[in-house]
């Protein structure tokens, strides 16, 4: 038997009808066609199969075995298509399914919280999940099609996506110490730890900021997380390369920056998206919201 994408859906729709009305002239009325068509489509669905699909006599026409399964099969799919197109239709008129967000923790954490208190209680209906990486593993996911949207830090150009800007951000070196302890902001660098994430391209240029400028760190002091750096600028550690967004967040005791002059580096956060992803209303609500709502917060 050939294989089923073989089988076209006008052919068995014209077998069901034949086989509900028990009539070829019958089964043409009912689909606004020819019987000569009905009885073409018939037989090319039998020549595929090779086998009878129904019996013929002088006053009436049944299915034969092989032609029972077939449309018990055909109704099947044509019950799972129209549940299909239903649920499509759903999704373009009301927000409603899954969307996969895909962002760095830092965005997530530091300015996605209030967006998504608002955009659950705004779309129940929508199951928002976010995915959390670096930006490059954002970016990689959503390019694979394994994530729908991306908040993506310095994105790149990709002939697949869509680029559009959200905010600026800078990243810099903020401390916690009492100001005369760090009144000459190179010479601090000489006697107190820098700390941040190695695995940040912001980190990687500040640090070759510094060598350039000679003012190298004496006391480095790589770490895992933005919050594990924030957490240790807090305690008075030592200076952290930070985001401002994760600087500023929720802190009762007010970091304050070396930079300037020190070097810092300025971000850019998009929201991106492939161009063939289905523009279905969740996915446009989702969207939507997130151009309102995090260009204010951010």
């Amino acid at each position: 038997m050939n294989q089923p994408t073989d089988l076209d859906l006008p052919a068995l729709a014209a077998l069901l009808a034949v086989i509900d009305s028990g009539s070829f002239t019958r089964a043409a009325r009912a689909l606004g066609v020819s019987q000569p068509s009905v009885s073409l489509a018939i037989r090319r669905l039998e020549e595929r199969v090779g086998t009878p699909l129904v019996v013929r006599t002088r006053k009436h026409v049944t299915a034969s075995r092989p032609g029972e399964t077939l449309a018990a099969g055909a109704r099947l799919a044509f019950e799972a298509l129209g549940t299909s197109i239903s649920r499509m239709a759903d999704e373009q008129s009301e927000p409603a399914g899954r969307v996969v967000l895909g962002c760095h923790e830092s965005l997530a954490a530091y300015a996605l919280s209030a967006f998504m208190a608002w955009f659950l209680r705004a779309y129940p209906k929508v199951e928002l999940r976010l995915w959390n990486g670096t930006s490059r593993r954002v970016h990689d996911e959503l390019v694979d099609g394994r994530v729908d949207l991306g908040l993506i830090v310095n994105p790149g150009k990709h002939p697949d996506t869509v680029v559009t800007p959200l905010f600026e951000d800078t990243v810099e070196l903020f401390h916690c110490f009492p100001p005369d302890r760090v009144a000459d902001p190179a010479a601090a660098l000489a006697s107190i730890p820098l700390i941040y994430v190695p695995e940040l391209l912001q980190s990687q240029e500040i640090l070759r900021q510094l060598a350039k400028r000679r003012l190298p760190p004496s006391r480095p002091l790589p770490c895992s997380s933005l919050e594990l750096v924030k957490s240790l600028v807090l305690d008075r550690v030592g200076v952290g390369i930070l985001p401002r967004r994760v600087a500023e967040h929720r802190t009762a005791r007010k970091l304050r920056s070396l930079s300037p002059p020190l070097p810092l580096f300025r971000d850019r956060v998009a929201l991106v998206r492939r161009y063939d992803v289905p523009r279905t209303a969740a996915i446009r609500a989702v969207i939507d919201s997130l151009l309102a709502r995090v260009r204010v917060e951010g």
